[in-house]
């Protein structure tokens, strides 16, 4: 291994082997997931160049590490900063921009392999132990609506107050589909997610009384 020294004077050099896994199915047959390993030789002779390109697996490794997730801004009405209220319809929901696939390429001389994040769904948890997973970014509130009327995708109503000087966390997070194509083969690697959170007060809703 590098640092020991049983081939000192030896004519040669240490060199990273870089060799393909069987192919392994993860929850989705369609996409098969690859892995690589790798270990230390010493060669008394450098490999052919064409060895010394690394594989199709080692490429799309490099082009994952590459892709820039979208972090997600939380939206909801009432808007973030301002108190939700006990028993009141709380809609929450993304801007449609964060919820695109994104992309990201690794190349060597005459080979690349691009990587593939695609956005499926929105995990919702609202800190009081509530926590849903909506298909999509879910439904802004209209303008002029209905107070009163529940989101149609993604919402909540709170059955507790968050206490004097206290708030709940809710955090957004965007669950991606990861996958891999190029130098003739494709693959998957396992979802990918990213998050954001806001503190809210939820306060406990108050009847008005009015003279007769």
């Amino acid at each position: 291994m590098p640092g020991e020294d049983q081939h000192t004077g030896e004519k040669g050099a240490w060199y990273v082997r870089t060799c393909p896994d069987g192919i392994k199915l993860g929850g989705d047959p369609n996409k098969p997931v690859a892995t690589t390993t790798q270990d230390w030789v010493w060669l008394t002779n450098p490999p052919p160049a064409a060895l010394l390109l690394p594989t199709p697996a080692v490429l799309a490794q490099r082009a994952q590490q590459l892709l820039k997730l979208t972090t997600p801004v939380i939206a909801s009405s009432p808007r973030p900063g301002l108190p939700q209220l006990v028993g009141v319809n709380m809609w929450a929901w993304l801007p449609a921009g964060v919820f695109t696939p994104v992309s990201a390429t690794a190349s060597v001389p005459g080979e690349s392999v691009t990587a593939t994040a695609a956005p499926t769904s929105v995990t919702w948890n609202f800190g009081d132990g509530t926590s849903i997973n909506c298909a999509g970014v879910g439904t802004p509130f209209p303008v002029g609506g209905d107070p009163e009327a529940a989101s149609p995708t993604c919402g909540h109503t709170y059955t507790h107050s968050s206490g004097v000087g206290g708030t709940y966390t809710v955090t957004a997070t965007i669950n991606w589909n990861v996958t891999w194509a190029g130098a003739g083969q494709t693959g998957a690697f396992n979802g990918m997610t990213t998050t954001a959170s806001e503190q809210v007060v939820v306060q406990q809703s108050q009847a008005l009384v009015t003279g007769g």
